[in-house]
């Protein structure tokens, strides 16, 4: 079973099994399996250019240990640099409000120094695989004067893909 969402990921690969046993499934994150589909050769991407950043989801990042991927998936573009923030992998900040949550001044400070990580490292992009996190950070960044870019990595992956 193939999993987009870090949640239903980390549900079925690690809960489920936890609670009703062995699920006899393969559980697979989609970068896992888009990753070697990429090392393969079956799939390419095209050109884009630009300085690109990765923030990386709580529930993908720490709690499933899918860290590597996103990031070969990104560098597999030809053309686009990423760069890591201060805080990256196990040492990861949060978007700062985990689920839909609304913001407290609390968040907005989180999300704000993650923008200004973003910004320090000289992104023009910062790209997440959550869509959480992509709507919380963009929330944050209309408060801001900076001028990065929030990006969701399927959106940046799809724009890139060699038809």
């Amino acid at each position: 079973v193939v999993f987009q969402c870090p949640e239903g990921y980390q549900t079925f690969k690690k809960y489920y099994p936890e609670v009703i046993g062995d699920l006899n499934l393969e559980i697979v994150h989609f970068y896992e399996l888009l990753l070697d589909e990429v090392k393969s050769g079956k799939v390419t991407f095209e050109p884009l250019e630009g300085v690109v950043t990765y923030h990386d989801p709580c529930r993908l990042g720490r709690q499933a240990g899918i860290m590597d991927a996103p990031r070969e998936l990104i560098q597999s573009i030809p053309g686009i640099t990423l760069k890591e923030m201060e805080h990256n992998r196990q040492s990861g900040l949060c978007c700062g409000t985990s689920a839909w949550m609304n913001c407290s001044s609390c968040s907005k400070d989180i999300q704000k120094i993650r923008l200004n990580e973003a910004q320090a490292v000289g992104a023009e992009t910062l790209v997440t695989a959550c869509p959480k996190c992509r709507m919380h950070l963009t929330c944050a960044l209309r408060d801001t004067e900076m001028t990065v870019k929030i990006r969701d990595l399927n959106d940046l992956l799809a724009q890139s893909l060699k038809a």
